[in-house]
């Protein structure tokens, strides 16, 4: 069973867009923090594509 796994792949995308909508509606950070936030976008975008790619490279049973 790999529905977790595509969904965790579909959430991370999902918080990689939420932190990336609360970066652009607060410009007023300090660059520290827009850095950890970036990172984060990058590492969940990251994290779901693989799983999301993976998914359909290899099937449902993969």
């Amino acid at each position: 069973m790999r529905f977790p796994f595509t969904f965790m792949g579909v959430m991370a995308l999902g918080i990689g867009v939420w932190v990336l909508a609360y970066l652009a509606g607060h410009r007023g950070l300090d660059p520290v923090s827009q850095a950890i936030g970036v990172a984060t976008v990058l590492i969940s975008w990251g994290l779901g594509a693989y799983v999301l790619i993976r998914r359909l490279r290899r099937g449902p049973q993969h």
